[in-house]
């Protein structure tokens, strides 16, 4: 017996290793297949390209002490991308008229008339001709810091340890209208670069619930009761460079819990369902629920009205000194 109990001692280690590398080679087949980084061709690629151009010029357009020589070449750029995109299209996509539009803020900003060159005056004769398609978004806005603490709570305390993860749901369905809502409150999440490459899949079908939930181990003894379940992803071809590869989790994983804050201040429940998947799991999964190939599951949300009266996990949390250094001391 005691020499079974140290074979497997050794045995499972070297399964666990053997399943990271098959899982690790996985992930790096996805990231190379459906990552931005063979993918600069198609629309949606183009357009997180282009939000991570121009929104360099929205940082430039907002710093203080902005010098009049930078942001030319980052301008220039745009110019061409925004020119390949309109030749391959057809049209301009909406984040191509938001560049349209902060591009032509950097030229009116100009505080040196002779900075730029002759990127200068080419980047007039293209602002002059793409006026009517600018959009209305885009560049920077004067704001105070009044109106950044505006939304300010009177009691942050009671807002944020009042959330609980809620696994005993009402009948009460969740309106599109409502869950769209906090989609949108979500949507003021920080990105890398503001490319906001996350996408979320809705099921609200009781078989299609049961379905997607057969491949997730974390919703034992209530998932058959969960209302409404999202699927919160990211895009991989927000991402193209392999410095990059870990940024769509932390962006989707950003803005998942915005997603859950945003929820509980509309009076809604929630339960984060992790997706600890390797490529088998993943697989099957993709075959069952339909999404697209590029995006990547960082984890699905069970969502619903929590009943009048309800049990709820303690969840102990470890103290702020355990988990805090400060390094200046």
């Amino acid at each position: 017996m005691n020499i079974i109990k140290y074979m497997k001692s050794i045995a499972r280690p070297m399964r666990d290793l053997a399943l990271l590398f098959v899982d690790s080679s996985y992930d790096f087949y996805r990231y190379a297949r459906y990552s931005g980084m063979l993918h600069r061709k198609g629309r949606q690629a183009r357009d997180f390209k282009i939000i991570k151009i121009y929104h360099a010029l929205e940082k430039s357009l907002s710093f203080r002490n902005r010098k009049s020589s930078s942001g030319w070449g980052v301008a220039s750029s745009l110019v061409d991308y925004l020119t390949d995109s309109k030749r391959h299209h057809g049209s301009y996509s909406y984040h191509d008229r938001v560049a349209l539009k902060t591009l032509s803020d950097f030229y009116g900003a100009g505080l040196d008339k002779e900075a730029g060159g002759s990127t200068r005056a080419s980047l007039k004769d293209f602002v002059l001709q793409t006026q009517e398609d600018m959009a209305k978004e885009g560049g920077v806005i004067q704001y105070s810091r009044q109106l950044l603490t505006d939304g300010q709570l009177d009691d942050p305390e009671r807002f944020f340890f009042s959330r609980y993860s809620v696994r005993d749901f009402s009948a009460e369905p969740v309106s599109h209208e409502i869950l769209k809502r906090a989609l949108a409150l979500a949507s003021k999440t920080p990105s890398a670069c503001n490319r906001q490459g996350w996408h979320v899949y809705h099921v609200d079908r009781r078989d299609s619930i049961d379905e997607a939930l057969s491949f997730q181990n974390g919703n034992r003894g209530f998932g058959h009761e969960v209302p409404c379940l999202l699927i919160i992803t990211a895009d991989a071809r927000a991402f193209e460079a392999s410095v990059e590869r870990n940024q769509q989790l932390i962006d989707g994983g950003m803005y998942a819990m915005s997603i859950i804050s945003a929820l509980h201040s509309l009076g809604i429940g929630s339960c984060c369902l992790n997706w600890s998947q390797g490529m088998r799991g993943d697989l099957l999964f993709r075959r069952a629920i339909k999404i697209s190939p590029h995006h990547t599951v960082v984890m699905m949300l069970a969502v619903g009205y929590p009943r009048d009266s309800l049990k709820v996990c303690y969840s102990a949390r470890t103290s702020v000194d355990e988990m805090y250094t400060y390094l200046n001391d």
